[in-house]
């Protein structure tokens, strides 16, 4: 099965993302985005740059704090209170409990042995990390490692039966493979940029990832997930401005209403978790403006995505607009302010 496609059976609620904050980590501060014009585009994009900077800078500290961790792994298993996990009646495993540390589950794709168990017992001491980092960094809304026997470690804590299909191949996935030593061989963090839909439940995000490795293979993959309604609330906050953000091929990211409507794209949609996700998902070729039914759309989009700052006169819903667009650094992503005449 290919690891990229769209699956048929995801049902979309309507919910525009800049309407208000989504629930995460933590909850993440109002701000008005800089002022409107070139400037203020260019400092949206600065401010984006250096606040998801730092997110991939972080996971790569958890990346070597959690490698540490199978240096000790006889250490840490003595520790913990193998009682508070179990296997599940569809054959994972899992913590059964929310003792204000983070959840626990290993998918029933492979036999869960009792090296594998091993692995859940001594990351338990990753959870203060994941918990700090959560509280440090509230743009993060969930923080995890991932491992090659598709075990994993999130926090906050939620029901992870009810939420996972029992055999769920995390290593199938894009917030893991993207790390591995073919997709980077750098071994540094890396962003999973395109916007996909988180398999736990949060809806449409992107993901900072960082490889373990001990004693020379890929033991997993640690990552911070930024929603994209976080990212709407916390940057687009400003619903008297036309501010959109559009991934580096051509995908609506997030946008404000005005935006929305200046551009003519379909109201931008979370995912509602009617099923649980399958296989890693991308956003709906309908929310690429490349791929608008408008032709002075998609002539801007080509040419706002072939350089990295500027300015254009576009005519939209037959009226002269200005373009105001920067590219971040960090993601690629193009920060973008309409104004209307």
């Amino acid at each position: 099965m290919s690891r990229h496609i769209l699956s048929p059976f995801l049902a979309l609620c309507l919910c525009c993302l800049a309407l208000g904050p989504a629930t995460g980590c933590a909850p993440s501060p109002s701000g008005a985005p800089p002022a409107a014009g070139p400037e203020g585009a260019r400092r949206l994009a600065a401010q984006l740059d250096a606040d998801f900077a730092r997110i991939r800078a972080e996971v790569e500290r958890l990346a070597g704090f959690v490698a540490g961790l199978y240096a000790r792994q006889d250490e840490l298993v003595a520790k913990v209170d193998a009682g508070k996990y179990a296997f599940a009646a569809n054959g994972s495993f899992h913590k059964t409990v929310d003792d204000g540390g983070a959840a626990l589950w290993i998918s029933a794709v492979e036999p869960i042995t009792e090296q594998v168990r091993r692995v859940a017992y001594f990351t338990e001491a990753a959870d203060p990390e994941l918990i700090a980092i959560c509280r440090r960094f509230p743009e993060v809304s969930q923080a995890y490692y991932n491992d090659r026997h598709s075990m994993n470690r999130i926090y906050p804590w939620f029901d992870t039966i009810a939420q996972y299909p029992a055999r769920m191949n995390i290593p199938e996935y894009n917030f893991y493979y993207l790390a591995d030593a073919t997709h980077n061989p750098s071994r540094r963090g890396v962003w999973v940029d395109e916007p996909y839909v988180d398999p736990a439940g949060r809806g449409w995000m992107v993901s900072a990832i960082a490889p373990v490795y001990h004693e020379g293979r890929l033991e997993g993959v640690p990552g911070l997930d930024v929603t994209i309604a976080t990212l709407a609330s916390r940057y687009l906050n400003d619903e008297s401005r036309a501010l959109a953000v559009i991934s580096r091929q051509g995908v609506l990211v997030a946008a404000t209403e005005r935006a929305i409507q200046h551009l003519e794209m379909p109201p931008l949609k979370d995912h509602k978790y009617l099923e649980t996700v399958k296989l890693d998902t991308f956003k709906p070729e309908e929310y690429n403006i490349l791929k608008s039914t408008i032709r002075p759309v998609r002539a801007m989009a080509t040419e706002i995505l072939e350089k990295d700052d500027g300015v254009l006169q576009v005519e939209l819903m037959q009226q002269p607009h200005t373009i105001h667009f920067t590219r971040m650094k960090e993601l690629g992503w193009t920060v973008v302010e309409i104004t209307p005449p």
